[in-house]
């Protein structure tokens, strides 16, 4: 059975860290086979355009969820709050970030007594490439589905970080469960890292 601490994270971090999982695991399914029309009101209307659309559709509520996680790390009475995200934005957070990384592999309690600094570093990212993506998907909605008068070079670059930043989230997401899931077999077998000595 596993042992959460139940004041490590607030309620509202834990929904909206839900809500944005399961929006970015959508929209990475939708991006791996919707087809990209040439413009608007192109293209061949078959279900590789419905997953087009839908994806961006979805990527709004995926923006909306964003700017709420985003507005409610800075406040005060989020638990961790930003600081956990982005450690190595203050010196102290380095220093704890350096003294993890040279203490892998972890202590199979490290997690239950505090925040790691390297998980907050590993989320922190996440939530930069998601963010990222999110804001090229706002413009290239704006231009592409309203019409926005946004210059067609505009659209081209912001269109290439778009697909830029989906590549570093795939990365994030193939990362993040594969950390979840050594984290769990050194929380169960603590003996896992240890090398037998001949």
């Amino acid at each position: 059975m596993m042992n959460i601490l139940p004041n490590k994270y607030d309620r509202v971090t834990r929904l909206l860290h839900a809500a944005l999982a399961i929006g970015v695991v959508t929209q990475l399914l939708l991006s791996a086979v919707m087809k990209v029309p040439a413009g608007r009101g192109l293209g061949v209307p078959d279900w590789h355009r419905a997953a087009f659309e839908w994806h961006a559709k979805v990527g709004i509520s995926v923006a909306a969820i964003c700017l709420c996680h985003w507005v409610w790390i800075l406040l005060p009475r989020a638990k961790p709050g930003y600081v956990h995200l982005f450690p190595w934005l203050k010196r102290d957070g380095r220093e704890a970030l350096r003294r993890e990384w040279k203490a892998r592999p972890p202590s199979s309690h490290a997690s239950l007594s505090h925040l790691a600094p390297l998980v907050g570093t590993v989320h922190g990212l996440g939530f930069l490439a998601v963010t990222g993506s999110a804001m090229c998907g706002l413009v290239n909605y704006l231009g592409y589905f309203l019409g926005a008068p946004i210059p067609r070079w505009v659209l081209h670059g912001v269109g290439m970080a778009h697909i830029a930043f989906g590549y570093l989230i795939w990365a994030f997401v193939i990362a993040h469960v594969t950390m979840a899931v050594l984290h769990r077999v050194v929380r169960e077998r603590p003996d896992a890292w240890d090398v037998p000595s001949r």
